[in-house]
């Protein structure tokens, strides 16, 4: 009898590790899912690449300053902080389906009491973001009945990438490297590298990302503020900062004035752009790259 039990508990644990898990298919569904929450940005991007809206997500007001675009359609609920959502929220929305990445592995057993969640990350070991954010699209297309449209979002950006590396080539062909670069503090800086989604969108568009050092998990580089004056050919791309005053300061200093990408005009300030995103960030970072780059005098 106490073996029927435990034969009992494995098997439904693998039912409810099946149902929850980044295993999830359209199979799991006898309908696709209509109520849908999610608490990654980079999920909530890549449905409305797809055209489907969540009921709820994740820090609204923190998409809003950092991913920008695509804008938020009215009516999505925000059920709290991205990494500890409100499982009373999430339960009284009724969801069919959840959308997390592993950091919130942990409460799968909560969720999955929930709704059917699948667990998906652009950023992983395998260190290739743009590949996983494809994979992404075509994951949730075939989960919500919408694999043409994956299909579709996943051409328009690889042909994007073509067209707009080509635009850049040909409006600068002896373009030196780009350094992207994000401000952390008075004394510290990020540098954009290997296993990031900007490195693979450069890569894509076939241009030079000037550093080339390891990187970390989440394919950037943190190094001292000097680090900069051993870039100084380089086209500096600065991404959006947590400290826009502290960085505006430092941009007037004259250490900052005193470097050669500051008085040969390279230094460039990208709008705001989710580079832990899915395709639309690709594509937006690759339009700006050419607002920059091939712009008409």
């Amino acid at each position: 009898m106490k073996c029927l039990f435990i034969c009992l508990a494995l098997f439904i644990s693998t039912l409810v590790s099946a149902a929850n898990s980044s295993e999830i298919t359209s199979s799991a569904f006898t309908t696709p899912p209509k109520r849908i929450i999610s608490i990654g940005w980079d999920m909530t991007e890549t449905l409305l690449s797809l055209g489907v809206t969540a009921i709820g997500m994740a820090d609204k007001e923190g998409y809003t300053a950092w991913v920008a675009s695509p804008k938020l359609p009215k009516g999505i609920e925000d059920v709290g902080a991205r990494n500890e959502p409100s499982l009373e929220l999430l339960t009284s929305l009724k969801p069919d389906l959840i959308l997390i990445s592993s950091h919130l592995a942990p409460a799968i057993k909560k969720l999955g009491n929930i709704a059917p969640t699948l667990i998906y990350d652009v950023y992983s070991d395998k260190r290739t973001p743009y590949k996983n954010a494809q994979e992404l699209t075509l994951k949730l297309g075939d989960i919500l009945g919408k694999e043409q449209e994956a299909q579709k979002i996943i051409a328009d950006t690889q042909a994007l990438l073509k067209k707009n590396g080509a635009l850049i080539k040909a409006a600068n062909p002896q373009l030196d490297p780009l350094l992207f670069v994000r401000f952390v503090d008075s004394s510290t800086l990020h540098f954009e590298g290997a296993g990031s989604l900007i490195q693979d969108t450069v890569n894509e568009m076939g241009l030079q990302n000037e550093w080339q050092e390891s990187t970390s998990f989440w394919g950037f580089s943190t190094v001292e503020l000097a680090k900069i004056a051993e870039h100084q050919q380089a086209n500096v791309v600065l991404l959006q900062s947590t400290k826009p005053t502290e960085f505006d300061k430092f941009q007037n200093s004259p250490l900052w004035q005193a470097m050669a990408f500051t008085r040969q005009n390279k230094v460039h300030k990208l709008p705001p752009v989710w580079n832990y995103g899915g395709l639309l960030a690709v594509q937006r970072l690759s339009n700006q790259l050419v607002d920059i780059f091939a712009a008409q005098p």
